[in-house]
């Protein structure tokens, strides 16, 4: 997921010079992660729940942390359609205007809106980086203890 805003945004940063086709390119990248990742982040999210089940009907305490691992990583849902709402929807508005042929922005503002957008998927990165922590630690712990 990181990788996104990592390498593939630079390498539109500096391969695309028309803002109509950032744009576009924004679009399409939006459109395939929004496909894939949110169920990636909901299958991941369910094994730790299900492991938190399981874990609590045999009476082991370290059910908690395996259902924290997974509230963790479900949260980039929530932050998805509140936090980075406003620019998400900037961006679609824009790409449709791009495709229209009617968009008016430079390419600077362009750059400066995705640039936004990358950093604020940074942040929504680390949902799921932190709820794998958790389990891995919590799996290590569980392991350890046997």
């Amino acid at each position: 997921m990181l990788s996104i805003s990592v390498i593939t945004v630079p390498v539109l940063y500096n391969t695309i010079d028309a803002p109509s086709q950032l744009l576009k390119q924004w679009s399409r990248l939006y459109y395939y992660g929004h496909i894939y990742m949110p169920a990636m982040s909901v299958a991941v999210t369910g094994l730790f729940f299900y492991i938190a089940i399981q874990k609590r009907a045999l009476k082991q305490d370290i059910w908690l942390r395996y259902a924290m691992a997974g509230a963790t990583t479900i949260t980039m849902v929530p932050y998805t359609l509140t936090v980075m709402a406003p620019t998400n929807n900037s961006l679609f508005a824009l790409s449709d205007e791009a495709w229209d042929g009617s968009s008016n922005l430079s390419l600077g503002e362009v750059q400066k809106i995705i640039y936004g957008w990358a950093w604020l998927h940074v942040a929504r990165c680390f949902f799921p980086f932190v709820g794998s922590m958790i389990g891995l630690m919590s799996f290590m712990q569980e392991s350890m203890s046997h």
